[in-house]
């Protein structure tokens, strides 16, 4: 039962996750796929960076999401992206070992954090790659591994935690061979020696080729990434931060005091090993940054119910084990987990329908779409809010948008610096040529513009477009006075 309703939660989450503002331009580079048959190199979205290269590395996830829009819009994309998530829990929960009251435990503590990044973006199908990574490593079908890593390479850049995952599995088979010197075991590690490579050569059967590994070190490096909440160090400073270090501490817990287990081997399966070594390997990625929890998390769950043991349970302090099981209600539980479930659904049509601002699939107007359209001049945006209007406004090219690999860094720093308030707006403004702005109603950039004389031609509960005031003509020359 406990188990049954919280699939039912998952499910729920899953259908009802966000779309941000990467999930639009996601969706027009998708509708740009279909409509030339290739995947978009070179930006044509920006009037900043027009023509410069444009490393799209996720083009067959764009090319999917906008099949599924097509054919059935938003509820059908949310649907799509609820089965990666879904099919990911599943493999999980099939990893794990142990009473299912204590399963439906260490999955409650790992999803409540996971779940709070979930969102309409490629990420989720890195959550769903890496389960089934584990999977064949864990079952040893090495020989399927390249050609996920093809599939994963072109859905998301996340193929590096594949990377990551698959070298801490063969450090692991080289422990375990060491440690055993048995027939299978060195097997394994002749195997897993001669895929990890291949996996490698694999990942680049990509539009970028061999250079997709450094585009994606250098988008994710520092600089890059300074100023965007996700890819900040995970600290305990909000709730979600505060969430995930007790998670951590508690697995860290675990693993000290399981250290027997580490350092001698688990005495199961191969699959143990596996865990534990791909687990290790993915929490320094997830104090790294926010965005790196849901992977750690999706493997903790099972690594944890296997430090654990079969055997273990989870009782109060104090209270003695039962003696006897309690009696169970199958009929009553079959009601209620239906019940549950036809709500949740309920809950969901209804949602989809009605598209509350929660779910932030129209999150501009058509009277916002119009001014935008109306005007006059080069227009400039906020890094967060460019993805909007690449998909809702195709006809207005950004200034900039969060698809921070082909901007220049000097270019991002200074309109960041410029939309923070560090830096006044005139130079980069005068630059560009900028006539009109598209920026949150409560921007204080609204306020700023506004002071120095630009009209507010559209403004509602969420958006401001504004315009330059006119530009002072130049002096006329006088008569020309004899001397």
């Amino acid at each position: 039962m406990a188990i049954g309703l919280l699939f039912v939660a998952v499910a729920f989450r899953a259908l009802l996750m966000p779309a941000q503002n990467d999930t639009f331009w996601h969706l027009r580079a998708g509708a740009d796929i279909w409509r030339t048959g290739h995947a978009p190199l070179v930006d044509s979205y920006s009037f900043t960076i027009a023509g410069l290269r444009w490393p799209d590395h996720e083009w067959l996830w764009q090319a999917f999401v906008y099949g599924c829009h097509r054919l059935g819009g938003m509820p059908l994309v949310s649907l799509a992206a609820a089965l990666f998530v879904v099919g990911a829990v599943v493999l999980v929960y099939r990893m794990m070992v142990g009473p299912r009251i204590t399963r439906f435990i260490l999955l409650v503590l790992a999803l409540a954090p996971a779940s709070c990044v979930w969102a309409l973006r490629p990420q989720i199908a890195t959550l769903l790659a890496l389960v089934v990574l584990v999977r064949l490593l864990g079952r040893q079908r090495f020989r399927v591994i390249p050609f996920l890593f093809v599939l994963w390479a072109n859905l998301h850049a996340g193929v590096l935690f594949g990377e990551i995952v698959l070298g801490a599995a063969l450090v692991a088979a080289v422990l375990r061979w060491r440690r055993r010197r048995g027939a299978e075991d060195r097997r394994r590690l002749i195997g897993l020696a001669v895929v990890a490579p291949l996996a490698g050569l694999a990942a680049c059967a990509t539009p970028l080729g061999f250079s997709l590994y450094r585009f994606v070190l250098e988008g994710t490096s520092d600089p890059q990434i300074a100023w965007i909440a996700e890819w900040q160090p995970t600290l305990p400073n909000g709730w979600l931060g505060g969430l995930f270090w007790i998670v951590a501490v508690a697995f860290a817990v675990l693993c000290f005091k399981r250290r027997r287990t580490l350092v001698e081997g688990p005495a199961d399966t191969w699959l143990d090993w596996v865990l534990i070594a791909a687990t290790l390997a993915l929490l320094p990625l997830a104090f790294r940054s926010l965005r790196n929890i849901a992977p750690f998390l999706m493997l903790a769950a099972p690594t944890a119910s296997r430090l654990l043991g079969a055997d273990f349970r989870f009782r109060l302090p104090g209270r003695p084990a039962p003696s006897a099981p309690s009696p169970d209600h199958p009929i009553l539980n079959l009601v209620l987990l239906g019940g549950a479930g036809v709500a949740a659904a309920a809950i969901v049509a209804l949602a989809w329908v009605t598209m509350p601002k929660r779910l932030n699939w129209r999150p501009m107007g058509a009277a916002a779409i119009a001014a935008v359209r109306a005007c006059p001049g080069p227009l400039y945006n906020r890094y967060d809010d460019g993805g909007y209007l690449i998909w809702f406004a195709p006809e207005t090219k950004v200034f900039i948008d969060s698809r921070h690999d082909p901007y220049p860094l000097a270019f991002q720093a200074e309109a960041i610096a410029v939309e923070y308030g560090q830096q006044p707006y005139r130079p980069l403004f005068d630059r560009w040529g900028i006539r009109c702005a598209f920026l949150p109603e409560d921007a204080t950039m609204v306020e700023t513009l506004g002071n120095a004389g630009w009209t507010t031609s559209f403004r509602d509960g969420d958006w401001a477009v504004l315009s330059a005031p006119p530009a002072p003509s130049a002096p006329r020359p006088g008569p020309v006075r004899p001397l």
